[in-house]
């Protein structure tokens, strides 16, 4: 099954990032002009921190809520969750609240962004308010694009593909494993699409703004467009070597695969980004719902080897 498995390490890339980009501060004198005031790097460490820090208090608790909600359910729960499994997502609350952690950590992100901008006038990349961030996915302006609509036929005909080793339809289901019990299948298939597009939100709007609104407009700023793409697509592609990690058996060939396949990804992505202006809208769009159609139509075609790789009770 071709699924990205990048969120580990774009929440790695997050805290590197941050912490190089903070370093900037030193470079550039003194200005009369007030300056934008960076997020320190200590906030990366605390759920809701960075929203605390700003004063935004309902956005860090909500955030916070998340976050800690989902660390502690997966824990508590991992055991019954696995079950013999082979998906590194079985454990999808953990997953749901460390993606959470992410997207917080974006506003860190911006800061950095608008302090870069201040003293480089000419430095392109997206200013987007936070919930336009959020929102970017829904919007029809992002979603009835070129490059959304692309992604989505690809993903499709990835599904396409995964139906050719269906066992069990959805019709034969008849209960499903969720957290610690198991519950009909329309309420089942209701939970599994509800995760699947939270996992898919916070995976387009994450990666989406490290790699194409953060990493490659500094690349593009100091190499030009075309090495700035090229070399962002890479390390966007690369990152997916980090799924060897989270297998018990590693399938080398499968994970080069992956890593090629990303970085075609992240470079048609990424020139639609650089072509609309640095909007990333609709990149953030195309990825969210390329990861849907992934997820929850491989599960339609082929429930018994599901994403989440939750256990199925059949019909006899």
């Amino acid at each position: 099954m071709r699924i990205k498995q990048a969120h580990f390490c774009a929440i790695a890339l997050l805290i590197g990032l941050s912490m190089s980009a903070n370093n900037l501060q030193a470079q550039y004198s003194d200005s009369l002009h007030i300056k934008p005031k960076l997020i320190p790097t200590w906030t990366y460490f605390v759920p809701g921190a960075s929203y605390f820090y700003q004063g935004k208090i309902t956005q860090g608790a909500i955030f916070s809520a998340i976050e800690l909600g989902g660390i502690f359910a997966g824990i508590k729960y991992d055991k019954q969750l696995q079950n013999e499994t082979s998906t590194p997502y079985y454990n999808y609350p953990l997953w749901i609240g460390l993606q959470a952690f992410q997207t917080e950590k974006l506003t860190i992100f911006k800061s950095q962004l608008e302090y870069i901008k201040y003293h480089n006038p000419d430095f392109r990349y997206d200013e987007m308010t936070d919930q336009e961030l959020y929102l970017a996915p829904f919007k029809p302006k992002n979603i009835f694009t070129p490059i959304t609509g692309g992604m989505v036929l690809l993903a499709a005909a990835f599904v396409g593909l995964e139906k050719m080793n269906e066992t069990e339809s959805i019709n034969q289901v008849e209960k499903m494993y969720f957290i610690n019990k198991y519950i009909p299948r329309n309420e089942g298939l209701a939970a599994f699409g509800s995760v699947s597009m939270a996992m898919s939100w916070g995976a387009g709007i994450g990666e989406e703004y490290v790699m194409r609104n953060y990493m490659m407009p500094l690349l593009d700023y100091r190499f030009g467009q075309r090495k700035g793409l090229v070399i962002s697509s890479v390390l966007f592609g690369s990152a997916h070597l980090t799924n060897l990690f989270f297998v018990e058996n590693p399938d080398y060939a499968s994970a080069l695969l992956q890593v090629a396949e990303a970085s075609v990804a992240g470079y048609f992505l990424g020139r639609d980004v650089q072509r609309r202006g640095y909007d990333i809208g609709p990149a953030v769009a195309a990825h969210t719902w390329y990861d849907f159609t992934l997820m929850l139509g491989s599960f339609l075609v082929n429930p018994r080897n599901n994403f989440l790789g939750v256990n199925m009770k059949f019909k006899l």
